[in-house]
């Protein structure tokens, strides 16, 4: 995973000093090839239209017949049928739109896609992320707009927001249409370079040798983003360093560790957190659904009994008739958070093979890989990857498990795992 700030005026003004840093806004996409993965043949698609490569293809079919315009417009709706027809998220797209969700960061989509096809994106990223929403849509049926990189549609966004420009973040994967649409409202921009094009031309121009006939180097390009990622993901890391984020888990935040940890109170709680299986047997005779039932601090008898390790209360807990492994508790945490967190390995094992979900993060964005990783069990992390574990989570200030432990063996495990 590879992120880079450039060297640009915009990036100058988004400093390192938390005083001086501006509040983020909102953040501007483009589609194909930033939150989809680019399915269309646009090489295809301008020969089968007749159309020079160089050109815009709406631009010049505009010029064109009405019968021959007609004719390769159909083209373009066949394809882009077949395009939403195989519509994906771009990886990282899932982690991202549930990280600004979470921070309630407003989004906005600008692209020359139909609105069609950007409602097949909408049904993808509610599926993904249910909580996030478009706040605006700006597609190439909205023809108030002059298409990318005309800053029109951006300036549109900013006072929708009633904010400005320099407090938004526009994040593209065309150097010249959308970090020259951002650039040219001055907003900070973010190229999605998956393909490590830009990365590679900057480096082979950065030792570019001078001419026989001038002392100069081949000049960099005109138009250089504020940041160069070949991944999503890495992108709310990015934010954060750079920007106030603003809310209840924000950036101004208040002090969000330090918390005193509960206690049971409840006789069926109480049992449970000190491994009495006879008397919280006793308890659920009494009342058969008070399996589920939480104390004052959210607490099921599992979690209790996965927070103390507790193993083979566990076991018999997980067996139980209508138990819910996947109940959020206090600050949100579920029994396999707790687990992770304390390092009770065979707990964690036991809860997943009863099926419980290993992505269910707690109210501070904190999953249970973040957990493993930062409390520094390996034999946990191995666990969760084997389990499947999402390995892309991103905890509030937006890091991936990989980047929130200083334990070299657990780096090591998930960069393999990473990697595979």
């Amino acid at each position: 995973m590879r992120t880079s700030l450039a060297s640009s005026t915009s990036a100058a003004a988004v400093g390192a000093d938390v005083s001086s840093r501006p509040v983020l806004r909102g953040v501007v996409f483009d589609m194909d090839g930033t939150l989809t993965v680019p399915n269309l043949d646009f090489a295809a698609m301008y020969r089968r239209c007749g159309v020079d490569p160089q050109l815009d293809i709406l631009a010049e079919l505009a010029t064109r017949p009405p019968a021959q315009a007609q004719a390769a417009y159909a083209v373009i709706e066949e394809m882009e049928q077949q395009g939403r027809d195989t519509l994906q998220l771009m990886p990282g797209a899932r982690e991202l739109a549930v990280w600004l969700a979470a921070h309630q960061i407003p989004t906005a989509l600008v692209t020359r896609n139909t609105r069609r096809t950007v409602d097949v994106l909408d049904r993808l990223l509610q599926t993904a992320a249910p909580t996030l929403t478009l706040d605006v849509v700006i597609s190439r049926d909205d023809e108030r707009y002059p298409p990318k990189p005309d800053p029109a549609a951006l300036y549109a966004i900013a006072e929708r927001w009633q904010t400005s420009p320099t407090n938004l973040v526009m994040v593209g994967d065309s150097p010249a249409n959308d970090i020259g649409f951002g650039r040219a409202a001055n907003a900070v921009t973010a190229l999605l370079d998956t393909g490590r094009r830009y990365h590679e031309q900057q480096t082979s121009e950065s030792h570019a040798t001078p001419s026989a006939s001038s002392t100069a180097t081949v000049p960099t390009p005109t138009i250089q983003p504020d940041i160069v990622t070949d991944r999503l993901g890495s992108l709310p890391g990015y934010l954060w360093r750079h920007f106030t984020i603003e809310g209840a888990l924000g950036t101004n935040a208040p002090n969000l560790h330090g918390t005193p940890a509960p206690l049971p109170t409840h006789p069926l709680h109480a049992a449970a957190a000190r491994g009495d299986w006879s008397a919280l047997a006793t308890e659920l005779q009494r009342d058969d659904l008070a399996v589920n039932q939480p104390d004052e601090h959210g607490n099921t008898a599992l979690i209790w009994a996965a927070e103390h390790g507790h193993v083979h209360l566990v076991e018999r807990l997980v067996a139980h008739p209508g138990v819910d492994v996947n109940v959020r508790g206090y600050l949100g945490a579920t029994a396999i958070c707790r687990a992770a967190r304390r390092g009770n390995t065979n707990v964690l094992q036991r809860l997943l093979q009863a099926g419980a979900d290993p992505d269910i993060g707690n109210d501070k964005l904190q999953y249970p890989l973040h957990f493993a990783a930062f409390k520094q069990h390996p034999a946990c992390v191995r666990v969760l990857v084997d389990h499947g574990a999402n390995l892309d989570v991103l905890d509030r200030k937006g890091r991936v498990p990989a980047e929130d432990t200083a334990c070299a063996t657990i780096q090591e495990i998930l960069r393999t795992a990473m990697a595979m």
